[in-house]
């Protein structure tokens, strides 16, 4: 009985130990623009590497940047996000600005006024004689300002949602204020709620 107790215990444990499942996680490498099969109806990486497509080559065709007489330096100013989403905005101009680089071939230029005090402090650097420099230069100034606006119309019933988000970008005269340049991207997903965004 003493050994029939025991190999019962033995095999009541494996069985047991052999239904509890540990929970694998399985990741798959996919290109940006394919879907990721989620769902969710807010802004993909899909779009945001289409907009920067889009816009760089739009860019590129404006009067005032194609027959600029010397090279327009341009800034970027934060992307305002007025949809229901938390969205990384900086990755919207950091894709335009590398499209730009890539394709622009030197007809324009951008400033790093996000990184002003690292600038200032090495500037200031050089001038001291703490580092060399193969170049000494004045500060350039800004003659575009790149900014852009999210907006967005959403709605749900029960466990359902459609979104459409308009991605608004403009190219402003730093001396004018003139807009000189505009576009836009949009689209319209409906899904189900629940996916959450970051």
């Amino acid at each position: 009985m003493k050994y029939l107790s025991c190999f019962l215990l033995i095999v009541l444990t494996f069985t047991l130990s052999s239904c509890a499942t540990t929970p694998v996680s399985h990741t798959q490498v996919i290109m940006p623009d394919d879907d990721d099969g989620m769902g969710g109806t807010g802004v993909e990486s899909e779009d945001v590497r289409i907009v920067g497509r889009k816009m760089a080559i739009s860019i590129l065709e404006v009067p005032e940047i194609m027959n600029a007489q010397g090279i327009p330096r341009v800034a970027l100013l934060p992307v305002k996000n007025s949809t229901r989403f938390v969205i990384n905005k900086d990755i919207l101009t950091q894709k335009i600005r590398i499209e730009l680089n890539k394709n622009a071939t030197g007809k324009v230029r951008f400033l790093a006024r996000d990184r002003m005090d690292d600038i200032l402090a090495e500037r200031k650097a050089k001038r001291e004689e703490l580092f060399t420099s193969s170049k000494e230069g004045d500060l350039l100034g800004v003659d575009f300002y790149l900014t852009g606006e999210l907006t967005g119309i959403s709605k749900g019933s029960g466990g359902s949602r459609s979104d459409y988000v308009l991605m608004l970008f403009q190219l402003i005269d730093s001396e004018t204020s003139d807009i000189i340049w505009e576009d836009s991207y949009e689209f319209k997903k409906v899904g189900t709620a629940g996916v959450l965004y970051q």
